[in-house]
């Protein structure tokens, strides 16, 4: 876990060198079967941070893949790396990116802050928390911006993830374990 205590930021100019990690990422292995290597002592102090994030990746404005990783055991801009690879790859729901869509993809990023229990729906903030809930075997998350997307109150935000995303019985919602988490979307 990082130490930052929500006070982790990124500059203009830091969200644009990690959206040149992820394009660079997802170019090589969708044309080389490769993954990037870069030296850590080249990357910024605040990209060797241990932070959870997600990379989408749209074609023409349509969802193309979407994969994130909560808690890494590696740094933000390696977790970059590897997600921009699984969304390009290994997102279930679709077919692996082919060199040809690579013009279209655009890619956005997600910096999660460390995600916290919640007692109740009501502590569910709309348009600031992403949500990530838990019921047995069954989870499932949606990004902040779902719910803006998406125009739910809390209630819808937290019930579609629970039944939609993590397939849990509707009867069951309400024993589900919730967390909320704040991203930083670029």
């Amino acid at each position: 876990m990082n130490e930052n205590n929500g006070d982790f930021f990124l500059t203009d100019e830091e969200k644009k060198a990690l959206k040149e990690i992820a394009k660079l990422a997802l170019y090589e292995a969708v044309l080389h079967d490769k993954k990037i290597k870069i030296d850590p002592s080249t990357m910024p102090k605040k990209f060797q941070e241990h932070l959870g994030a997600f990379v989408t990746l749209h074609e023409d404005g349509k969802l193309r893949g979407c994969i994130g990783r909560f808690e890494p055991d590696q740094p933000l801009y390696d977790v970059i790396i590897d997600m921009a690879v699984s969304a390009s790859r290994y997102d279930n729901r679709f077919s692996p990116v082919t060199p040809n869509e690579l013009d279209n993809i655009d890619i956005e990023i997600s910096v999660l802050t460390p995600r916290r229990k919640v007692n109740s729906i009501e502590d569910v903030v709309v348009g600031k928390h992403g949500i990530y809930v838990k019921y047995g075997s069954r989870n499932g998350t949606y990004l902040p911006q779902v719910a803006t997307d998406m125009k739910w109150n809390a209630q819808e935000f937290v019930r579609s993830c629970c039944v939609e995303k993590a397939g849990i019985p509707p009867e069951h919602c309400k024993d589900a374990m919730l967390y909320v988490y704040e991203a930083i979307v670029f």
